[in-house]
C-alpha cells in the first residue's frame, strides 16, 4: 500500500511475467459504485450539477456513488439517488457494469435506470454542493452525444437507457 484516503486506495502489485520476469504495477482501489439514470413519469431526467477538481468546472452527471460494504448494488443504487435527488425509485432496473478502466482501477460500477420516483430525501454527503436539475430525456441524451456531458459514467448510461428504452418500445 503506498496512500490510503477516504475509500482510496493506491497500491503497487509485484507480477509474475509470462516469460519468468517480474514487474511492479500500480492499482487504485476504489471499490464497487452505483450510478443511476432517474426517469420521471413525464419524461425528464434529473441530473446533478457539481465542482469537479480535476477537470476545474461544474458538470452534469447522473446521480452516483461507492457502495457501503454491507450494501448490494441495488441498495447502494437507492441510497444515492435519495441522498443526491430526493427521490426513492418504486422501479429500479439494472441496466449493466463495467470496470471505468480495467488497467489500473479495481472499481466495478452499476448502472440503473430508476423510474417511479417519490419524493424520499436522504441527507446529502456533508462534502457534496449539488444542484438538480431536470432536462428531457432527449435534451440529456443529446447532451452525452455533444459532450456537454463529459462524465463517462454518464455518457455510458444515457446511452444504455436509450437503448433499452427503445427495446421495450419495439417489444
Amino acid at each position: 500500500t503506498l496512500h490510503r484516503h477516504d475509500r482510496v486506495v493506491i497500491r503497487e502489485d509485484a507480477l509474475q511475467l509470462p516469460g519468468g520476469g517480474e514487474r511492479r504495477y500500480p492499482v487504485m482501489q476504489l471499490g464497487q459504485s452505483a450510478g443511476i439514470v432517474p426517469l420521471t413519469a413525464d419524461d425528464q431526467v434529473v441530473l446533478v450539477r457539481q465542482y469537479r477538481h480535476v477537470t476545474g468546472e461544474f458538470c452534469w452527471e447522473i446521480p452516483g456513488g461507492g457502495m457501503l460494504a454491507e450494501e448490494s448494488p441495488d441498495e447502494a443504487a437507492q441510497r444515492e439517488l435519495r441522498e443526491e435527488t430526493g427521490y426513492r425509485a418504486g422501479s429500479l432496473r439494472r441496466l449493466g457494469g463495467f470496470w471505468p478502466n480495467n488497467a489500473y482501477l479495481d472499481e466495478i460500477i452499476h448502472v440503473y435506470l430508476a423510474e417511479d420516483l417519490t419524493p424520499d430525501p436522504l441527507p446529502a454527503d456533508q462534502d457534496e454542493y449539488l444542484e438538480r436539475r431536470m432536462f428531457p430525456f432527449s435534451e440529456a441524451l443529446a447532451m452525452a452525444q455533444d459532450d456537454r456531458i463529459t462524465c463517462g459514467l454518464t455518457k455510458l448510461a444515457i446511452l444504455w437507457a436509450a437503448v433499452a428504452r427503445a427495446a421495450a418500445s419495439a417489444a
